[in-house]
């Protein structure tokens, strides 16, 4: 965050905010342009224009830690990989993959990191999320914060004496909520690289292990459980069978925009990912109302692609205006609104103040925008 207090120095501040924007840890940036500023005359001669910054650098590993981070999980009886936005911005899916692979290790994402590995991958089994972090004893942490999103890496989302090896771009924020037993600090495709390399023929691989089936029966016994819902035709229609649709509905390919309380939740885990980036999602400060603005920004991205917003009723009417944008510009965005009439859901229909919406009709004001709407009972 910055303010320019000299029109000379405007193209010096932009070149500053967009190289640490786009840097080894991407992130929002803010020029602050003062109007006194703004009005400034100046003659272009006495103004300087930075050329583009080049790419940032991808940082290898200590080898040392490398060699020990390997011993470490060769030691283990119950590992996990958990990967976050960091290994997207480093362009690690194939270096992920083929560690995933090599060492049959179970592999978990935040929901800002997921498609990096398709989630039909033998070794992805997302309903047995709770007991994978609360039984492993080493944890391999790639590109991702321990954040409240991690439960900060404590206890009893994870066992308090599960060995963490930790891998971020950022020295700050290795060990940051929760100690670690080894941090690396590097770029996350480059320490997959030396990981992959270092870990030929040293890793027993855990593919066929009863840690593996353990988690593979939970994860079956889980579904097995969501199953009635998933296609249960009550009226009206439950979040849990909605997610069902959709899931069934979008290409391999598409890219999802949630958005929501409850309706976040449920397509959290019901709807899956199988490329990066595909998944849109408001992130660790729940920024809810972003799935329009979100799902207009990846069509217009990728107009070659399915992309659709799913979200809730007080999700979508946070920013509903953002239909007339979708139709001044022409951008052909789906979005399904699961209208259940409050925050969360009404339990008995137990309208308490400040949470019930009411069923309000949303396709009609898509309507008097000029959208194509469906109204589904």
């Amino acid at each position: 965050s910055r303010r320019v207090n000299d029109a000379k120095r405007i193209p010096e501040y932009i070149h500053m905010a967009f190289k640490h924007a786009t840097g080894n840890r991407p992130g929002p940036v803010y020029v602050d342009l003062p109007g006194d500023v703004l009005h400034q005359r100046l003659e272009e001669g006495d103004v300087y224009f930075p050329p583009q910054a080049p790419p940032p650098p991808r940082p290898l590993g200590n080898p040392e830690l490398i060699s020990r981070a390997i011993s470490m999980l060769a030691e283990a009886q119950r590992p996990i990989v958990v990967t976050g936005s960091g290994a997207l911005w480093s362009d690690a899916a194939e270096e992920l993959r083929e560690f995933v692979d090599s060492a049959g290790i179970p592999f978990y994402t935040t929901p800002q990191g997921r498609g990096i590995i398709p989630e039909d991958h033998p070794l992805c089994f997302p309903g047995a999320r709770s007991l994978a972090f609360r039984e492993a004893d080493v944890v391999l942490v790639v590109g991702t914060r321990f954040n409240v999103i991690l439960s900060f890496g404590r206890a009893p989302r994870f066992a308090p004496d599960a060995g963490v090896i930790q891998v971020d771009i950022d020295a700050e924020y290795i060990g940051h909520n929760r100690p670690v037993d080894l941090g690396i600090v590097g770029d996350a495709k480059m320490v997959l690289q030396q990981l992959l390399q270092e870990a030929r023929g040293k890793l027993k691989g855990w593919g066929s292990s009863p840690w593996v089936e353990k988690l593979r029966q939970d994860n079956a016994r889980r579904w097995a459980k969501l199953q009635p819902e998933l296609i249960s035709d009550q009226t009206p229609i439950t979040t849990m069978r909605l997610c069902k649709e959709v899931a069934d509905f979008l290409d391999r390919d598409a890219i999802l925009a949630v958005d929501g309380h409850v309706t976040l939740n449920w397509g959290r885990q019901i709807i899956p990912t199988h490329s990066p980036r595909h998944r849109l999602n408001c992130g660790p400060f729940g920024c809810i109302g972003v799935g329009v603005p979100f799902g207009l920004g990846a069509k217009v991205a990728r107009p070659d692609l399915q992309v659709m917003t799913l979200c809730g009723d007080g999700g979508f009417g946070m920013n509903a205006m953002e239909m007339d944008t979708a139709v001044r510009n022409k951008i052909p965005l789906v979005v399904v609104v699961n209208n259940n009439a409050s925050w969360e859901t009404l339990v008995e229909g137990n309208k308490v103040p400040g949470q019930y919406l009411g069923h309000q009709r949303y396709d009609k004001m898509a309507e008097a925008f000029g959208c194509h709407w469906e109204l589904v009972e």
